[in-house]
């Protein structure tokens, strides 16, 4: 029991960083390198991935045996709670990581506690550990190696050198940027062991070694493929301005900060700065620990992004303890002056001095779970749906967004395909490949957005716009979904369904009942035209059902439209020439229930309808019953 009354605190809040990480884990959609990442790390053989995968995708080999086992484990890659779950778990273990930390830097159980407290409700280790990537894990196994690394460093015990080795080698075969942090924790034990020169020596070449296995993994997989002669990087370019406006304030509270308050980040400078000068006068020793631990890293990278655009603040998520450890220990030294002047707990002065802190990453939690604008990725998962029931295998899908996340969430009849497929495809080659592909496929549909910045963007929907009709128009939460098909209609009908006057004849029709994403029942009425008229005419199709109130039928939906969107018109088109027509009827008002749908014609000027043989000046065309989707809905 005394056990457990010691380390409650600490248990409750490694309680609280694994509720927060599970907290809507499954709510959006995979990202495209979350999809990637099980696709082709989890999905394929350990062999295929580090043949195929790992010589254009800088990872090292124990990422690629790490997700290829979870997927194994899994039987699967379908959940995406699962999967998602091997990050939240990976991350963990920086809660006590970082209270390990907070004690061995001197500063007790009081600073190991609010450092553990802060890791636990980082938004932005939170984002990741919602992350299907190695980012997280190697967070949490990067701060277990610091830990030990410092303890070896300060202890030098047999038992130490080996686990300081096994999880340093860990942290480098995860992500090759902790060598970055092989570097800084080196410097460190020069600064404390610089006389010892035997201690100083076997720990330089411990950290050569694991280093060294970090090298020769690139070497071997990334080098040879010569990956790096072929990738720049697919960030802005690096400015040293960067560090203050974009990447501190990011490994503090996330893209949030960065997105609402960018104008803001000189608050952020000033609060770690007076935070480094209170470090610095309590304890020199700590702050030359914490500022190699910190800007070794950060400096290195700024230097490699001088050529190359990688400038990522996740690249250097292994600085974040340094962070945390400079808020907790400057915190706790504002409590203890504040404590000559009242009589409060010490802890509780150093979380109520933190309590900005914790207020703007409520906020940036908020944000991450709540906020639209913040979704981690696009609706994949629900045009995937959307175009897995509409489409057959005589369609083709082509995605604009060379995304992986569409092929994890895509399972219809019809191919897929990406175009371009890369941005230096030339025009030339893609409109030859929309040729011959018009000719294999009765329609085609468009989807997603090209990448922004690409040379040949625009191509597709430029040649489909003028070569084909569109026939369907959705956008599944900002992901837009076009179908496209030649403008003649080699169908064949049995006869006429109806003739209006003898002016059109209506031959056939298709109805698709399941609303498109935004909410709309799509129709496609083909037409005849028997003879010219005076005036243009216009077609309408309306929805009828029961009354809201009262007894009899009311007009719940409609689209009235010239021909083709005035592609054509009543006083030219030709004769017998049969033509479709689109039409978009909204249905999110519908309520549930049974409809019919009626169609016709009439002159807009005077609002006079055309008749039918029978004197009807509308045809009933179908009845169908209404049923919304609870579960799209919600």
């Amino acid at each position: 029991m005394a056990w457990l009354r010691s380390h409650l605190p600490l248990i409750v809040i490694i309680f609280v960083g694994f509720a927060l990480r599970l907290h809507g884990l499954e709510a959006t959609p995979l990202r495209g390198d979350e999809a990637f990442s099980a696709q082709y790390w989890s999905d394929l053989s350990l062999a295929e991935s580090l043949s195929q995968i790992a010589p254009i995708d800088p990872h090292p080999p124990l990422t690629f045996a790490l997700f290829r086992f979870w997927g194994l484990l899994l039987g699967g890659i379908e959940s995406v709670f699962s999967l998602r779950y091997l990050s939240a778990l990976g991350n963990m273990i920086g809660i006590p990581a970082m209270f390990a930390l907070g004690c061995r830097f001197g500063g007790g159980r009081e600073a190991g506690l609010i450092a553990a407290l802060i890791w636990a409700l980082h938004p932005y280790e939170i984002w990741h550990s919602q992350d299907y990537r190695n980012y997280a894990v190697w967070a949490g196994v990067s701060a277990v190696s610091l830990w030990l690394g410092l303890r070896l460093i300060d202890r030098r015990a047999p038992v130490d050198w080996l686990l300081y080795a096994a999880a340093a080698i860990c942290a480098a075969l995860l992500f090759y940027a902790e060598t970055l942090n092989v570097l800084a924790l080196s410097g460190v034990a020069l600064l404390a062991s610089r006389r010892q020169r035997q201690f100083t020596s076997r720990f330089l070449l411990l950290q050569l070694a694991v280093a060294s296995a970090a090298i020769i993994a690139f070497l071997l997989i990334q080098a040879r493929s010569d990956f790096f002669g072929t990738y720049g990087g697919n960030l802005e370019p690096f400015a040293p301005a960067d560090y203050l406006t974009r990447l501190i304030p990011t490994l503090t509270f996330g893209d949030y900060f960065v997105a609402w308050l960018a104008a803001f980040w000189p608050v952020v400078a000033l609060v770690y700065l007076v935070a480094a000068l209170a470090v610095w006068r309590a304890s020199r020793r700590q702050f030359a620990r914490l500022m190699l631990l910190l800007w070794l890293p950060l400096l290195l990278l700024g230097a490699v992004s001088l050529s190359r655009d990688i400038f990522n603040p996740r690249y250097v998520l292994h600085t974040v303890p340094a962070l945390i450890l400079l808020l907790a220990f400057a915190s706790l030294r504002a409590a203890d002056w504040l404590r000559r002047r009242a009589a409060i707990n010490r802890g509780v002065l150093a979380l109520c001095i933190l309590s900005l802190w914790f207020a703007f990453s409520a906020a940036a939690l908020d944000a991450y779970y709540n906020d639209p604008a913040f979704r981690k990725a696009p609706a994949w998962d629900e045009l995937g749906r959307f175009l897995s029931a509409r489409v057959n295998e005589n369609d083709l899908v082509i995605q604009l967004s060379v995304d992986p996340a569409f092929a994890y969430y895509y399972r219809g009849e019809a191919p897929e395909m990406a175009l371009p497929a890369h941005p230096a495809q030339p025009a030339d080659e893609i409109i030859a490949m929309l040729e011959g592909l018009r000719r294999r496929y009765q329609s085609i549909f468009v989807v997603a957005r090209e990448q922004a910045g690409w040379r040949n963007a625009g191509v597709v929907e430029r040649w489909m716009s003028e070569n084909l009709q569109q026939v369907m128009r959705t956008d599944a939460a900002g992901l837009p979904a076009r179908q496209f098909m030649e403008w003649s209609t080699p169908r064949e009908f049995a006869g006429d369904m109806v003739q209006f006057g003898d002016t059109v004849a209506l031959l056939g029709y298709d109805f698709f009942p399941a609303p498109t994403p935004t909410g709309e029942l799509l129709l496609w009425l083909y037409w005849q035209p028997l003879s010219i008229t005076e005036r243009s005419l216009k077609s309408f199709a309306h929805v009828y059902g029961a009354a809201k109130t009262g007894a009899g039928n009311a007009l719940w939906s409609q689209d009235d439209q010239f021909p083709q969107g005035s592609r054509l018109d009543s006083t030219s088109w030709k004769i017998d020439e049969v033509f479709r027509d689109v039409y978009y009827l909204p249905a999110r008002d519908l309520e549930e229930g049974d409809y019919q749908i009626s169609v016709g014609w009439y002159d807009p000027v005077d609002g006079g309808r055309l008749r039918s043989a029978d004197g009807s000046d509308s045809f009933a065309l179908e009845n169908f019953r209404f049923a919304r989707d609870k579960g799209a809905d919600e």
